[in-house]
């Protein structure tokens, strides 16, 4: 799904410092209380590849500064930050982590 102004669960889309595109993949191993990650995965677009990686930084310091805020792994590719929520399998996240890698080639 893609997320728009109107269902961007972070209040991000479009906005100063926030990501330009974004989309939730829906994975069936998951179950999606809301939209966001924990459907399966997040797709987010950011303007530069520091600020993916900022984002990706500051996701893992909150999680493990809160773990009731859950888990998630993260792939930076450019500025491309594909978020996968931490419920899924190692394995799982392992072929996530690769056809993201070989989607950029």
């Amino acid at each position: 799904m893609t997320i728009t102004e109107n269902n961007d669960p972070n209040n991000l889309i479009g906005r100063p410092n926030g990501y330009v595109d974004a989309a939730v993949l829906y994975d069936s191993t998951t179950t999606c209380p809301d939209l966001g990650s924990d459907c399966g995965a997040m797709v987010e677009v950011w303007p530069t590849p520091e600020a993916a990686q900022q984002r990706a930084n500051y996701i893992a310091t909150l999680q493990q500064a809160s773990p009731i805020l859950g888990t998630e792994y993260h792939h930076v590719r450019g500025r491309v930050l594909l978020r996968v929520t931490g419920d899924v399998k190692p394995s799982l996240n392992a072929e996530y982590s690769k056809a993201f890698a070989e989607s950029g080639s």
